[in-house]
């Protein structure tokens, strides 16, 4: 027998989407009691999906491929850490046999050593300079970082444009809906600049070390010995610069997790499991990105519920990893929720996210702050989500505790 999708109410429910962000889809379902709802936004018609059975449903291959209006939410990039998913992972790459070659782990290692020689640049520079953004720090410190691994040469005056631009192509969706025209102007200025890159490199204008990505990618050879076009070498880059940029909205908020929850700290610096347990709850609580969009590419049922060809599918991630009937008070900050998994404390080494988040958290926890009164809320209409704010803080202090 056909079970009926469940259909929200009303016509179309693009202005609450925009006034609620992505808070919606997980209110909806609440609301009806039901993983699947059937709604409309800017017009199209959509089935929303939560649970684990459905990121195991949109991830087929078969029965889905990714939306193209908003592919960098496409579920192939969907990615779960103990029970907790998220979006974003530079571990797709994996799947790639040029990035296999290139992402060995002596490069994870060269990745992590970079991580902290700038964190120890930051924390310099705070001594001199303690009143800072820190979410913009983290974003630009990200943008070195990246740039830095994989061979882009990056001139100092020139860094806060490119921070800008970068920026604005990570950033897919805000209150204004889809930032097309504004995300497209950073997104073209930042092809230019790396097709020129790519061009000098392979013209022998510029000089990039063999063993950087810039370098392997722009001479990688496909199948039939052809070195890859132009075009496809930058938009590999691009994918991944915005991977990395976005996973410092990672380290974002495990700095908002210690503000809001101090008492965490001292643990956090005597215990490294429960440092473990602390990174998979930041994963779980704040959804930086909320859904992964696909399109059924036949009619199929699931669960005795009927899918057409050709429907579009968001898949709930933040409604997910706040799910009444899988998670325990699941609007609270509780690391504690993981002790009981058992993670071992070299399970993370795993997944390059929380791999770089663990390095960050380290510098995190040996420095200390000053937090000015300030509004400290984030936006659910925004994609990926950040403080709205971007946390102001006053650096004054720095401890002894050893790296990892």
């Amino acid at each position: 027998m056909v079970k009926p999708i469940v259909q929200d109410k009303g016509m179309d429910h693009t202005i609450d989407f925009l006034r609620e962000g992505y808070f919606y889809f997980s209110k909806r379902m609440n609301e009806y009691h039901e993983d699947a709802v059937k709604s409309r936004i800017f017009g199209r018609k959509l089935v929303m999906l939560r649970g684990d059975e459905a990121s195991n449903l949109v991830m087929d291959p078969v029965k889905f491929k990714a939306e193209k209006s908003v592919s960098e939410l496409s579920p192939g990039f969907l990615s779960k850490e103990n029970d907790v998913f998220y979006l974003a992972d530079i571990d797709y790459y994996h799947k790639k046999e040029w990035f296999e070659q290139a992402f060995i782990a002596e490069k994870r290692k060269e990745l992590e050593s970079i991580i902290r020689q700038r964190w120890q640049e930051r924390i310099e520079a705070w001594k001199t300079n303690p009143s800072i953004n820190f979410a913009t720090e983290m974003e630009e410190m990200w943008v070195i970082a990246v740039c830095n691994w994989m061979g882009i040469p990056i001139r100092a005056n020139n860094l806060k444009k490119r921070t800008t631009d970068i920026q604005e192509f990570v950033q897919l969706f805000s209150k204004y809906g889809l930032n097309r025209w504004k995300r497209n102007q950073a997104k073209n200025r930042i092809e230019k600049w790396l097709v020129f890159l790519v061009r000098q490199l392979r013209a022998g204008g510029v000089h990039v070390d063999e063993d950087k990505l810039l370098y392997k990618l722009s001479w990688y050879e496909d199948e039939s010995g052809r070195i890859l076009p132009i075009k496809t070498v930058v938009e590999e880059l691009l994918l991944l610069i915005r991977i990395f940029v976005t996973s410092s909205r990672w380290v974002v908020f495990s700095q908002l997790a210690l503000i809001e929850n101090p008492e965490l700290k001292e643990r956090l610096q005597m215990d490294q499991k429960y440092v473990n347990c602390f990174i998979h709850e930041v994963l779980r609580y704040y959804s930086i990105v909320p859904f992964s969009a696909a399109k059924t590419q036949e009619q199929f049922f699931w669960k005795d519920m009927f899918f057409e060809k050709n429907q579009l599918v968001l898949f709930d991630i933040y409604g997910t990893n706040h799910h009444p009937g899988k998670w325990s008070q699941p609007e609270l900050f509780q690391p504690d929720r993981f002790l009981e998994n058992n993670i071992a404390p070299d399970s993370v080494k795993d997944s390059v996210t929380v791999q770089l988040m663990k390095v960050s958290l380290s510098y995190l926890l040996r420095t200390d702050w000053i937090v000015p009164g300030q509004e400290l809320t984030c936006r659910g209409t925004e994609i990926p989500a950040r403080p709205k704010n971007g946390i102001h803080l006053e650096f004054y202090h720095e401890g002894f505790l050893e790296d990892n």
